[in-house]
């Protein structure tokens, strides 16, 4: 009785060893053995992340491995080794297909890897937040008209025939720089060449605004459906804002009062606070997005006031809150109801062709018109210096074209006293008989 006790008891000490000795290797990995008869055996090494230990009820060996954070068993047998050369096999395959797949990428996996590791600004990067707005919109374009496949067996041939099936010139244009900027970081893992070296460029040809005749504008203003939208339209004519910067106007931002006010909370560019900005009386503040002088102020101008009193006050003639938004209109919606205009315009056979942005160059072509100078009014549109308005902003109108027929009647007047032969270039001759015109 006293040696089965023994037995017994040595049986339950050795199971113990083992329970604990694989605990141990299925956290940090290690060499596991095992005594038997009074002999070592062989030495197991058990991989971190695998398991291998000895049932209680059977004494059978069972082994486990980890497959995408979950144990799982692979082999359950008497005999040890049998078992253990079983989870190397399956540790082995399974490290291998993990490596596999941490090194193969596919077109869509490497575009989402490429915004996360390269795209996404970082310490002194000049990537705005509209730049990665746009580069996740061109990649759900990409995902939508392209089919995943890996990024080894992607060819130029694909990628220039799916450009081409793309109805719009600016949405294939964007498509082809997050293109071209992503496969060019993966040319090491396309054979070291990027294959967008041989797809033709994509070039969107964009059409110069042009200023809005006022005709033009009272059409525009009479094919409105509400009062709102009116309100929008002269909007735009008498600040020149970006639609974006329209639909981000808050209340506080119009200061109609004989006080100076304080604006807090605002965000540069890049979405980093900014000091607060001083608004002086009789002055707006464009919170813009797209360049780095985007937000700025700007004076209201005396047709604009009436309106902006209107939208500053609720039905019952009350101030409205501050963070309140000045028009209810989205950019969406904006861009909607002029859509609209335009389909009702063309129904009616008077169609006018024109996009949101002539209501920009409208803006600065009347500043220029008013004797406002460039040097002014470019910070209104949040420009650098003056160069777009000289150079595509601001328009020929009628009113300089009489002006330039009135400063030629000047210049005829000027001419008439002096005789026609008095104009032409004199020829002499010199000694050598040689005629030359006079310098």
């Amino acid at each position: 009785m006293g040696e089965e006790i023994e037995r017994l008891s040595a049986q339950i000490a050795q199971l113990t060893s083992i329970v604990l000795a694989q605990q141990k290797t299925a956290q940090q990995g290690g060499f596991l053995t095992h005594n038997k008869g009074g002999t070592e055996e062989m030495s197991y090494h058990v991989p971190k992340g695998c398991t291998l230990f000895q049932r209680k009820d059977d004494l059978r060996w069972v082994a486990k491995i980890m497959v995408d954070g979950k144990q799982q068993p692979v082999a359950c047998r008497k005999s040890k080794k049998y078992v253990y050369d079983q989870m190397m096999k399956a540790h082995r395959a399974n490290k291998k297909t993990k490596t596999k797949k941490d090194k193969e990428f596919t077109l869509f996996s490497w575009l989402d890897h490429w915004h996360d590791v390269y795209r996404k600004p970082k310490e002194g990067t000049e990537l705005s937040k509209n730049t990665l707005i746009s580069d996740i919109s061109m990649i759900k374009k990409i995902k939508k008209v392209f089919k995943d496949c890996r990024l080894r067996d992607l060819t130029a041939d694909v990628v220039q025939q799916k450009l081409y099936a793309m109805p719009e010139t600016r949405t294939c244009e964007g498509v082809y720089t997050v293109l071209k900027l992503a496969l060019d970081k993966a040319k090491d893992r396309t054979g070291g060449v990027s294959i967008m070296t041989l797809v033709e460029k994509v070039k969107h040809e964009r059409k110069r605004g042009r200023d809005l005749k006022p005709n033009e504008i009272n059409t525009l203003l009479g094919e409105a459906k509400n009062e709102e939208e009116r309100q929008v339209i002269h909007f735009y004519i008498n600040t020149g804002c970006r639609v974006d910067e329209i639909s981000a106007t808050l209340v506080e931002y119009v200061n109609l009062t004989n006080e100076t006010r304080m604006i807090t909370g605002l965000t540069d560019l890049y979405g980093k606070s900014v000091p607060d900005m001083t608004l002086l009386p009789g002055e707006i503040l464009i919170h813009g997005t797209k360049t780095k002088g985007s937000l700025r102020t700007m004076p209201i101008m005396p047709p604009l006031k009436p309106i902006l009193e209107k939208l500053t006050k609720d039905k019952n003639g009350n101030p409205r809150k501050g963070k309140e938004k000045l028009f209810r209109y989205s950019t969406a919606m904006i861009r909607f109801f002029h859509r609209d205009i335009k389909q009702r315009l063309k129904d009616k056979g008077t169609p006018i062709s024109f996009t949101l942005k002539d209501y920009r160059h409208t803006a600065a072509t009347n500043f220029k018109d008013a004797g406002i100078p460039s040097s002014v009014y470019f910070r209104w549109f949040g420009w650098c210096d003056d160069t777009m308005a000289k150079r595509v902003y601001t328009h020929e109108t009628d009113y300089e074209k009489k002006l330039s027929l009135e400063w030629a009647q000047k210049f005829s007047r000027v001419l008439e006293p002096i005789a026609c032969d008095n104009l032409a270039p004199k020829i002499f001759s010199d000694k050598k008989g040689n005629h030359e015109k006079s310098k």
